[in-house]
Formats: structure tokens, sequence, C-alpha cells
């Protein structure tokens, strides 16, 4: 992912909507066990991979500002 801050706030709240959705599937009963499951397993993964990817770019930064100082 190469996206900017203001892009991944705006993945959150579109991740935030779909978890909302699908809990107001469920309550309104028209997920099956199976769905729901599959519906948690995608809001989680993606909750994941963003914060997989604010970690990297930590990791970049300090990386980078640690060679900065070195020089």
């Amino acid at each position: 992912m190469t996206a900017g801050p203001i892009d991944l706030t705006s993945d959150m709240v579109a991740i935030e909507q779909h978890w909302l959705e699908g809990q107001r599937l469920q309550a309104a009963g028209l997920f099956t066990v199976d769905e729901w499951s599959q519906h948690q397993a995608i809001s989680y993964t993606a909750l994941m991979v963003l914060g997989m990817d604010g970690m990297l770019r930590v990791a970049r930064r300090c990386a980078l500002e640690g060679v900065a100082a070195a020089v």
C-alpha cells in the first residue's frame, strides 16, 4: 500500500461502515452463521492490513531518520 495518512483514515471509515452494515444485517437475521463469520474475517483482516502498513511506515521513517542522523 502506498496510501497517504488521509487515505488511511478514509480506509478506516470505509471498514467501519462495512462492519456497521454487517452488524445491521446480523441483527435483522439476514446473515447465516457462515456469512457472519466471513464478514467478521474480512473486517478484521482489513484492520490488520492497515495496521501492518502503518507499522511499516513508522519503521521506514525511523530507519530513514537514523540514516540521516548518521550522516
